[in-house]
C-alpha cells in the first residue's frame, strides 16, 4: 500500500469515527454529484456543514488525498461501505461503563455492576469464569451461579484463600459460596510457593475482579461483596463481543495450564 493510499484510508477511518451517521449520509450523497474533474479546494463550499473542527480538518485531508487518485464517486462507495462495516463492527462489540455507590448529581448513564454480573450468569449457557480477591454475603450470586451450574453450564472460579495470602485476606472467598456449589464448580487458587514475597516477606494478592460469561467479558474494582455492590464507589467495564473475552479466558487458562494456578479439591 502506497503512503497516499495508506494516509486516505486513515483519514476514512477517523471519519466514520467521529462523524454522525447522518452527516457521513449527506456527504457521501453530496461526494457522488461532483463532476469526475471537480478540484478538491474548488468543491469545498459544497460539503455538508459542521461545527467539528477535527473533523472538517480530517474530511480537507481525506479530499486532498483522494483526489487525482480516485473518482469522487468511489471516494463515496469507500466511505459508505466503510461506515457500514464499522455500523455493524458496533453492533458486536460493544463497550459499557458500569458502576455501584453514590452517582453524581444529575445521575449517571452506566448500570449497576451487581445487575449486569446478574444478568450475565442468569443469562449463561456455555461457561462462567469469575475471579476475585474477597467474596462476602453474596447470596443472590450464589443462587444464580447454583441454576446455572443446574443448567450444564460450565462454572470456574478463581478465588483466594487466607493461608495463601498468609491472612492478607481474613476470610477465605470460597466460603462465600454454598456446599453445592463447591461440588460442582472446578475452584482454583494461586499456592503461596508460587508467589513472589516483598521486602516484608509478604506474598502477592490475587487481587484481579473479573467475571468472563459466553462471550462477555467484565473487568471490575469490586470485589464480590455486599459492601462494593451496594455501599462502595466502584467501576467496571462491560465488553460485550470482539476478543477481549477470549483474551481474558485464555490467559487465565494458561496460568492453570503451567501450574501458576491450581486446582482446589476438598
Amino acid at each position: 500500500m502506497t503512503a497516499v493510499k495508506a494516509d486516505l484510508c486513515g483519514c476514512i477511518d477517523d471519519l466514520i469515527r467521529e462523524a454522525p451517521r447522518s452527516w457521513l449520509e449527506a456527504l457521501c450523497t453530496e461526494l457522488k454529484s461532483w463532476p469526475a474533474d471537480a478540484q478538491a479546494e474548488a468543491m469545498l463550499h459544497r460539503v455538508p456543514p459542521t461545527y467539528n473542527a477535527n473533523l472538517s480538518y480530517t474530511l480537507r485531508d481525506a479530499l486532498r488525498l483522494a483526489s487525482g487518485n480516485m473518482s469522487w464517486e468511489a471516494l463515496s462507495c469507500s466511505i459508505s461501505l466503510c461506515a457500514s462495516l464499522y455500523q455493524r463492527w458496533e453492533g458486536t462489540n460493544k463497550n459499557e461503563l458500569l458502576w455501584a455507590g453514590p452517582p453524581p448529581p444529575g445521575g449517571m448513564p452506566a448500570r449497576r455492576i451487581d445487575q449486569a454480573l446478574y444478568d450475565m450468569v442468569g443469562e449463561a449457557q456455555r461457561e462462567i469464569l469469575l475471579i476475585t480477591f474477597a467474596a462476602h454475603k453474596m447470596k443472590r450470586l450464589a443462587e444464580a451461579l447454583t441454576a446455572a451450574s443446574r443448567r450444564n453450564v460450565r462454572i470456574r472460579l478463581l478465588l483466594e484463600f487466607g493461608v495463601h495470602s498468609q491472612n492478607q485476606l481474613s476470610h477465605d472467598a470460597l466460603n462465600a459460596f454454598p456446599p453445592d456449589l463447591q461440588s460442582t464448580a472446578e475452584i482454583f487458587y494461586w499456592p503461596l510457593q508460587n508467589r513472589e514475597l516483598n521486602q516484608f516477606g509478604k506474598p502477592g494478592k490475587l487481587h484481579a475482579k473479573a467475571a468472563v460469561v459466553d462471550g462477555q467479558a467484565l473487568l471490575l474494582s469490586a470485589n464480590l461483596t455486599d459492601d462494593a455492590f451496594l455501599r462502595n464507589l466502584e467501576l467496571g467495564a462491560l465488553f460485550t463481543g470482539g476478543d477481549m473475552p477470549t483474551r481474558l479466558r485464555h490467559h487465565f487458562e494458561h496460568l492453570i495450564a503451567n501450574d501458576t494456578l491450581v486446582r482446589w479439591k476438598p
